[in-house]
C-alpha cells in the first residue's frame, strides 16, 4: 500500500501549530442520527459509543478511539467520522470509561491497558448488525489500546484491519517526553484536564488518594503513580507503563496494522517505534516529516490528512 506523504497547510508548517490548532477550528458533525449504545465492559462499568449510518447501506463499519483528554466529539474524532460516513462507511465513536460526560456510567479511571473495550464495542455493534469488514483507528492513547488489543487478541481481533495515529506504543518514554522543559505547555494542560476529570468524578463516587490539583500532584507520572495506576490494580506509575503498553503485544498481531507518526511529533518520538519495526510481518509504518501530533493538517480538503490515510488503508481491505 502506496500513502501519499503528508503536505502541509504552509502556514502551519510547525509542529506546535500542527499539534494545537486544529483543535480550535470547527469540525462538522455526522450528518444524520446518532445512535447511543452503553456498552458493559466490567462490574459497574459501561462506555458509550456513538454510531452513525451512512443512509444506504455502508461499506464497512469504522471503530474509532480518542485519545487523552478527549471524547467522541473530539475535533480529530468529527472530521473522522465526517469522512468516513460521507465515504459509505459507519462509524462508531467511543467514548472511554468517564469521557465524554460518562462519569455515572463508569466504577473505574479509564487508562491505556483498557484493550478488552475494544472487544466489548466491536461485539455490541456485531449485535446491533453494523456490517463488515470492521476497521478499528486509534488516535494517541486511544492508537495504543487499538494495537495493545489487535496484539493480545492475534487471530481472534474482530477488526479486519487497524490503524493508529501517532499512538505512544512505550508509555514511559512518552511521558519522558512530556516532561521535557519544551513541552511545558501540553504537560500541564493534561495535568489540569486529568485532574478535572478526577474532580467530576469525586462528585459521583469517592476515589482514593489525595486532593486532584494540577499545582500539587506532580504532573501526569504523579497522577498516574496516585490514582490511574492502584485504580487498574498496577503497584506504581512505572509498573502501569510497562503492563499498559502496547510495544510487548506487537508480536501477536496478526491483522494487518499500519502505524503512522509524524517525525516533528513533540510528545511522541519517532525513535520509539525503532524497536518493534520488526515485532510482526503485518505491521507497517509511515513517518511523515510533519503533522505534529494528530495534527496533520494539509494543504487542501481534505484538510485532516490523518482520516484519509486511514481510510485509503482501510478501503484496500
Amino acid at each position: 500500500m502506496i500513502l501519499t506523504d503528508f503536505l502541509p497547510a504552509p502556514w502551519m508548517r510547525s509542529p506546535h501549530v500542527q499539534t494545537i490548532v486544529p483543535s480550535f477550528l470547527p469540525a462538522r458533525a455526522v450528518a444524520g442520527p446518532v445512535q447511543t449504545l452503553d456498552v458493559p465492559v466490567a462490574a459497574g462499568t459501561k462506555i458509550r459509543v456513538l454510531v452513525s449510518r451512512p443512509p444506504s447501506r455502508p461499506r464497512g463499519t469504522l471503530l474509532a478511539i480518542h485519545g487523552l483528554s478527549g471524547s467522541a466529539e473530539s475535533g480529530y474524532m468529527r472530521r473522522t467520522a465526517a469522512q468516513a460516513h460521507a465515504s459509505g462507511w459507519a462509524v462508531a465513536r467511543v467514548n472511554l470509561r468517564n469521557c465524554g460526560g460518562t462519569e455515572a456510567l463508569s466504577a473505574t479511571l479509564y487508562n491505556a491497558g483498557q484493550s478488552d473495550d475494544v472487544d466489548a464495542a466491536f461485539r455490541a455493534i456485531e449485535a446491533g448488525g453494523l456490517p463488515r469488514p470492521y476497521a478499528l483507528l486509534g488516535f494517541s492513547l486511544g492508537g495504543n489500546i487499538a494495537m495493545r488489543y489487535a496484539g493480545l487478541s492475534g487471530s481472534a481481533c474482530r477488526a479486519d484491519r487497524v490503524f493508529a495515529v501517532n499512538p505512544p506504543v512505550d508509555l514511559a518514554r512518552c511521558v519522558d517526553a512530556i516532561e521535557r522543559s519544551g513541552n511545558a505547555l501540553y504537560h500541564a494542560y493534561f495535568t489540569r484536564n486529568l485532574c478535572a476529570q478526577l474532580r467530576r468524578i469525586r462528585r459521583l463516587r469517592p476515589v482514593p488518594g489525595p486532593e486532584a490539583k494540577a499545582g500539587t500532584i506532580g504532573g501526569v507520572r504523579g497522577f498516574d503513580d496516585r490514582f490511574t495506576a492502584p485504580d487498574a490494580g498496577y503497584e506504581s506509575a512505572a509498573d502501569y507503563y510497562r503492563g499498559a503498553s502496547a510495544s510487548p503485544t506487537l508480536s501477536g498481531l496478526k491483522r494487518e496494522a499500519l502505524i503512522i507518526s509524524a517525525q516533528d511529533d513533540p510528545l511522541v518520538p519517532v525513535s520509539m517505534f525503532d524497536a518493534v519495526r520488526a515485532a510482526s510481518p503485518h505491521l507497517r509504518f509511515v513517518h511523515p516529516a510533519r503533522g505534529g501530533h494528530c495534527g496533520y493538517w494539509g494543504a487542501r480538503p481534505p484538510r485532516f490528512w490523518a482520516a484519509e490515510a486511514a481510510l485509503t488503508f482501510f478501503e484496500r481491505v
